[in-house]
Order: C-alpha cells, then sequence, then structure tokens
C-alpha cells in the first residue's frame, strides 16, 4: 500500500498502485458525473411504446418489436382459420379476444359497418349461401343462437332463394 493524495480533495489516502488519482469517494463522485455527462456511457433508453427498457441502438424494446407489423412474419393483418372464417387484426374492437389474439372476424365488421352498430352481444352472424369466407353486407344476417338452427337456416335459405327469384323474373 502506498500513501497517495487526491487529486481533488487533496487527501491523503493508502491505494495500492503508485498512480490513483482519487480517493474512494471522489472516485464515485467522479465516476457519476461522467455517467451522467456521456450518453455513450448509458446504453439504455425508454421504449416509446410500453415505457420499459430499451437499448439505445433499437427503436424499441424487444417485445414491442415483434408486435404487429413490426413482426417478421406480419402478413396484413388478415389470415383465414382452420374453419374457414377470416379474421383481421384491429386490437382497439372491443370483440378482439384472447381465442384469436387482437383479431376480429371479418364477417361481423363487414355487418358492424353496414348496419352502423355494434352486433349486440350474444348474436352470431349467419353467411346465408354458406360461403364462410364470402362476407359481403347481403350475405350475412344476424342471429340469436337459439335462431340458428337448422331449420331457421333453411327457412332463411328459401327466403334469400324466393327473394333472388323474383328479382330474375323482374329482370
Amino acid at each position: 500500500m502506498v500513501e497517495v493524495s487526491c487529486q481533488n480533495c487533496d487527501r491523503e489516502f493508502e491505494a495500492k498502485r503508485r498512480d490513483a488519482k482519487w480517493c474512494k469517494a471522489c472516485g464515485l463522485i467522479k465516476r457519476r458525473e461522467t455517467y451522467k455527462r456521456t450518453d455513450q456511457k448509458c446504453k439504455y433508453d425508454i421504449c416509446p411504446d410500453c415505457g420499459k427498457r430499451k437499448y439505445k441502438r433499437s427503436e424499441f424494446c424487444r417485445s414491442c418489436s415483434r408486435k404487429g407489423e413490426r413482426n417478421q412474419a406480419w402478413k396484413g393483418g388478415r389470415y383465414k382459420s382452420p374453419l374457414g372464417y377470416v379474421y383481421i387484426y384491429m386490437p382497439e374492437h372491443p370483440r378482439a379476444n384472447r381465442y384469436h389474439g387482437l383479431y376480429v372476424a371479418e364477417h361481423q365488421l363487414v355487418w358492424e359497418k353496414a348496419h352502423n352498430q355494434l352486433l349486440p352481444e350474444g348474436y352470431l352472424i349467419h353467411h346465408l349461401n354458406g360461403i364462410k369466407d364470402d362476407n359481403r353486407p347481403e350475405n350475412l344476417i344476424a342471429l340469436q343462437p337459439k335462431r340458428h338452427s337448422t331449420r331457421t337456416r333453411l327457412d332463411i335459405a328459401e327466403q334469400r332463394i324466393r327473394e333472388l327469384e323474383q328479382q330474375l323474373r323482374d329482370n
């Protein structure tokens, strides 16, 4: 151990090395000042999306950089389920649920837009022609689950056939 004088406070202190410049207290202060002064020393920043810690060189934190359009597997926010229904990415929609992530069934969105209201709670959308990805407004009808039985669907289909036959006769 060597007796050395601190360059900051002129206090004598024992150091392991002869070229030591600051005592322990002044050394901590100097390191803090250096850390605050230079942005290069701090490699973290705050994510603009969620407020979590992120690297300065990154635009978003790890979890936000993989969400939605930023994900490398992004396909435009639209996918077809194994059952044949089309789903659209809409995280702000009230029907975006945990079963389909932040996606909403396209037929519900089309019906809601055509009728200028949200689909009433407990109602289902029925495709009149039975094609699950044919989401034209004229092909969709909202039904209560008890009216969505086979007989009711046949009645609706027969009625639709009569309407179409009437249109053909009028033309």
